[in-house]
């Protein structure tokens, strides 16, 4: 998150943390839609998530061994 500058209050960060942890391991190659849907519990009023969604895709193309652009 701090890469990507999705940080911002910190309310909603403790569940985006657990998102950003679990999701791409169980998702190795998810699309934005599916990162998303995923984030869709995680109410943030601070941002567009654009910037909850990055780290989130750029996490499962590392854990798959690519390098990704943030």
């Amino acid at each position: 998150l701090h890469e990507c500058h999705g940080l911002q209050r910190g309310f909603c960060t403790p569940g985006l943390v657990m998102t950003l942890q679990a999701h791409p391991r169980e998702h190795p190659s998810p699309t934005e839609a599916e990162v998303r849907e995923a984030l869709s519990g995680n109410l943030c009023r601070c941002t567009g998530y654009q910037n909850i969604v990055r780290p989130i895709l750029l996490a499962a193309a590392r854990l798959r061994g690519e390098s990704a652009d943030v």
